[in-house]
């Protein structure tokens, strides 16, 4: 998996290649200090599966910037912004800007990597908070595919593995896609997931 890692601070930049390149022996990571270098080297590059780029770059302004990287950017890979938190930012206004995600500064490197390879395989990673709060109608709940997948094992009771064996998926995987979703629909647990998205009308 070859990953375009965009961040100011070099700290934050040497830290997220560090650790998930130790993570993996398949990543391979290039890096980038502004939005106009990040767009430089992508195409540079003969294949990318993810980018991830760092709110607080000056360079960036916001959604702004996600525009210029898709519109310069002769890759389709999937774009994830990063920052300590979105902010004003929501998650429609982020799809409608081209982006496929939000990854929070405070994700572990397993959990950052796991968010990085939903991307890479063409889905959304979006935090909770971005996508539940007091008031937002169901309709603003976006799920993947996959999210959807595992949802209908759940709700016929399927243990972890049988829903991986099912979705030919590892189990770490659909347990990250649990925790996922029981983010997103602001459940306690796997059982409370499915009475939520019952009760949202999500199918």
């Amino acid at each position: 998996m070859r990953l375009l890692l965009a961040y100011e601070n070099s700290l934050s930049r040497d830290f997220a290649a560090r650790h998930l390149a130790g993570a993996d022996a398949d990543v391979r990571i290039t890096t980038a200090a502004s939005l106009a270098q990040s767009i430089e080297l992508a195409n540079q590059l003969p294949m990318l599966d993810a980018v991830a780029l760092d709110l607080e770059m000056p360079d960036l302004e916001g959604l702004a910037g996600l525009r210029r990287f898709r519109q310069k950017c002769r890759h389709p890979a999937p774009i994830t912004l990063t920052g300590a938190q979105s902010g004003p930012i929501t998650a429609s206004a982020l799809i409608a800007a081209g982006g496929a995600g939000f990854l929070p500064y405070h994700m572990s490197p397993d959990a950052l990597l796991g968010a990085l390879r939903v991307l890479a395989a063409g889905e959304r990673y979006l935090p909770a908070d971005m996508v539940v709060r007091r008031g937002v109608p169901a309709g603003d709940i976006i799920l993947t595919l996959r999210e959807h997948d595992v949802l209908s094992g759940l709700r016929s009771g399927l243990s972890n593995k049988e829903i991986a064996d099912n979705l030919s998926l590892s189990e770490v995987t659909v347990k990250h896609h649990i925790k996922s979703l029981r983010g997103k629909l602001g459940a306690r647990n796997r059982v409370h997931a499915v009475c939520r998205a019952n009760e949202l009308d999500i199918r």
